[in-house]
């Protein structure tokens, strides 16, 4: 027999909670008039407004009369199912529906003392506490109950399961006032229980007393760039950020997301502090940065197939990707460009290009989403578009943070923040702001700011009744956790929890690298077609007939440009492949990124393409000349040469910050190659140590020499000096190569991570 269930009507406007305790089969009535079960004194509800049943198999709505009603933004003319979640519109008020006894009926240790067994956690509906999000591993964790209480064991779930902040490894007893975290799934362990403090996904943000300083470099004072900030964001608001230029509103959203934590002050997520528990929150925020973290040689689809495999659980099956994806797609408007490039055949309007970097972070279903200017320089059509879409996102159980300059739109938000000088000088509804500062138009806000120092407006604001409304009477009654002030040591926790090396995701990016080489004919095409011009070249030129000086001297300068040949290659072929992307980098390394995974899956197809451009050069140019000797030994040393250079390329790669620094510093590398290499000049002593201890060409070089014949090896000229004298032997030749390349590899890493720590 069914007994009494609650459902919660949280007002988007007012952001109040309603509990309503319904009884089965019993209809209640909703409007404004006194007589009504449940009152709801909103700006167009009716006296009379809509029904609400409890029946066997859920909750249901039904419209009285003709009055407005629609759920999710569908309007309903019939009693309609409400889920867990859902947005409820009753005219124009907007309320999301919760069902505070709805985890209580799943939770396996709610009903009852623990006994002895094992219970599960985890996506899988057969599960004993199941939770459906992408986030959450198909089994997540197990819980052993046993008379000596109960301990909690990480399933090598992707995201991890955390206690207390902290990621469990190994089996972990728990105790009472314990708080276990799931994604963004929250449960408190009572000694008997598991007590749900957040199960629908969603996260509110509470931030008390935040600061950010930083040293000026140019006085070297410390200089705050926020200061005192106080404000709550509850879950399922979209919130927009705005202010003059300076005012510190992508500060503060590096500080909210974590990306650049602040010096001070707190931030909590769902009352747990978000540095504390970042790894614990990682998987469930999404942020979209002002450049495009798309690549645009790929199809939108295989763009997101590829984000899917990187970020959500490795237990996820294709199916289920694709589903995830079929969602997104349709919930950005992209579905009918789904398989098509991002920039052919003809490319995307800048509106639609940030839908796919959206579509991006939604593949993973973050359950706060943070949007840094991403409607700048898109017209005002499609800003208002942009606006609308974030607010849908919203609606679909998200908190969205959205950094913007524009204000024509901003009236779809639940509450806007304005900063003035790091200060927080406004945090409320959109609709009321104007009126607060006493302007015809909020955009006439900012002459009236510079009118008065930062510190009057913000006093301004604390002394105000909407401060009062929307920040005071919503903190919660806890001290917010202790000061955020962090040590380095400490703060090394914002970096990615990774393995030393994932085969999984080292095998996508290789694949998702291979796909972008291929989808760039053009590029492609004009990479191999360099070897065979230059083999003819070196056939049409060289002569390699005639007197043994004379032999061995063409020889020489063959082997010569064979290697810088090969040099060339690649260094070009990688110099620009990490610059070109670090928007990407970043967001993915945010996330889980691995440095060994992604340099990997650069360094495979890098090589393979420098193996087939030395194999074309070298033999074009044994077939079309007379040298005699092992071809397989000098496409060996080509090889090895292409790819230390390759490593070089990458190195360069990863110190740079733009594309044309990439290019310009080619030149810069191949030149020492020439002048260093023991082929154009004869080195003294002190050139000839650089040249051994960090020239590719000199040892690759070497190398080269020692294919030739014993005949030309010997040969020497009018002065009786060896044309081509060789330093070493071939294998240990090889080995400098090699070792130069690891060199050069490591000073690839240590660019990457100089990278990580300036995001």
């Amino acid at each position: 027999m069914l007994g009494q269930q609650t459902i919660e009507l949280r007002s988007s406007h007012s952001r109040e909670r309603k509990l309503v305790k319904l009884t089965p089969g019993k209809a209640r009535t909703i409007g404004s008039s006194g007589d009504n079960d449940i009152i709801l004194q909103e700006p167009d509800i009716l006296p009379r407004h809509a029904l609400l049943w409890y029946l066997p198999d859920g909750f249901y709505i039904e419209p009285s009369a003709q009055s407005p009603v629609s759920v999710n933004g569908h309007a309903v003319n019939h009693s309609t199912p409400l889920n867990d979640g859902d947005w409820l519109s009753l005219g124009a008020c907007l309320f999301q529906i919760n069902f505070p006894d709805s985890l209580a009926t799943q939770n396996p240790l709610a009903q009852t003392a623990p006994q002895t067994g094992i219970l599960t956690i985890g996506r899988l509906p057969e599960c004993d506490l199941a939770i459906d999000s992408p986030l959450v591993s198909r089994e997540h964790a197990k819980l052993y109950c046993g008379p000596e209480g109960v301990e909690i064991e990480d399933r090598h779930s992707t995201n991890g399961t955390f206690v207390n902040g902290l990621q469990i490894a190994e089996k972990v007893r728990l105790r009472q006032g314990d708080r276990i975290a799931i994604a963004s799934f929250i449960f408190l362990f009572t000694g008997e229980a598991l007590e749900a403090i957040e199960t629908s996904g969603q996260i509110g943000v509470e931030v008390r007393k935040l600061y950010k300083e930083v040293v000026d470099r140019s006085s070297k004072q410390t200089r705050r760039l926020l200061d005192d900030i106080n404000l709550v964001i509850e879950p399922g608001e979209f919130v927009a950020i705005f202010g003059s230029s300076g005012s510190g509103k992508s500060t503060l959203l590096d500080a909210l997301n974590g990306r650049r934590p602040a010096t001070g002050g707190t931030i909590a997520y769902n009352g747990a502090d978000l540095y504390a528990y970042f790894d614990a929150f990682r998987a469930s925020i999404g942020y979209v940065p002002q450049q495009d973290i798309v690549h645009r040689k790929i199809t939108i689809r295989h763009a997101l197939q590829y984000t899917a495999r990187l970020r959500l659980p490795p237990d996820t099956s294709p199916a289920e990707a694709d589903e995830y994806i079929d969602r997104v797609l349709e919930k950005v408007e992209l579905t009918e460009k789904a398989d098509l490039p991002i920039d052919t055949p003809s490319p995307l309007s800048g509106g639609q290009l940030k839908r796919v970097s959206l579509a991006v972070e939604l593949v993973a279903n973050p359950n706060i989403l943070y949007l840094d200017e991403v409607t700048s320089g898109l017209d005002a059509g499609t800003d208002k578009r942009m606006m609308h879409l974030f607010a849908e996102l919203a609606a679909d159980q998200k908190t969205v943070i959205c950094v913007t300059h524009t204000l024509e739109n901003i009236d779809v938000c639940h509450q806007v923040i304005l900063l003035h000088k790091g200060k927080l000088v406004y945090f409320g509804p959109p609709s009321e702001a104007a009126g607060y500062f006493g302007v015809n138009r909020l955009s006439d806000v900012y002459d009236l700011l510079e009118s008065q120092p930062a510190e009057f407006w913000a006093e301004r604001y604390q002394s105000s009744s909407i401060y009062n409304r929307y920040v005071l009477a919503r903190m919660s009654k806890e001290s917010g956790g202790q000061d955020a002030a962090r040590s380095a040591a400490s703060l090394q926790m914002l970096n990615p929890r990774t393995s030393w090396f994932d085969v999984r995701q080292a095998v996508t990016l290789t694949r998702r690298y291979w796909d972008l080489i291929l989808s760039d004919k053009k590029n492609l095409s004009i990479l191999l077609l360099q070897a065979p011009l230059i083999a003819v070249v070196i056939g049409l030129v060289f002569n390699t007939e005639g007197l043994a000086p004379v032999r061995a001297a063409a020889e020489s300068q063959i082997a010569f440009i064979l290697v810088l040949s090969a040099i060339w290659f690649g260094t070009l072929n990688s110099a620009r492949e990490l610059v070109k992307e670090l928007p990407i980098y970043r967001r993915e390394r945010s996330v889980n990124l691995g440095l060994a995974p992604y340099l990997l899956s650069k360094l495979l197809p890098l090589s393979i393409l420098c193996l087939v451009q030395c194999a074309l050069l070298l033999g074009i140019a044994m077939g079309m000349l007379d040298l005699p000797g092992s071809f397989l030994d000098r496409l060996l040393s080509l090889f090895l040469a292409g790819l230390a250079a390759t490593c070089m390329g990458l190195a360069v790669s990863a110190f740079v910050d733009s594309n044309d620094k990439a290019v310009a510093m080619a030149p810069i590398l191949l030149i020492p190659q020439m002048v260093l290499s023991n082929a154009a000049v004869r080195l003294g002593e002190a050139s000839q140590w650089v040249a051994k201890s960090s020239v590719i060409s000199f040892w690759a070089l070497d190398a080269m020499k020692t294919t030739l014949s014993a005949e030309s090896r010997a040969a020497r000229d009018l002065s009786g000096q060896v044309i081509m004298p060789i330093t070493g032997s071939f294998g240990k030749d090889l080995a400098m190569v090699a070792a130069l390349g690891g060199l050069f590899l490591g000073l690839a890493v240590l660019g990457l991570k100089l990278k990580d720590r300036k995001q």
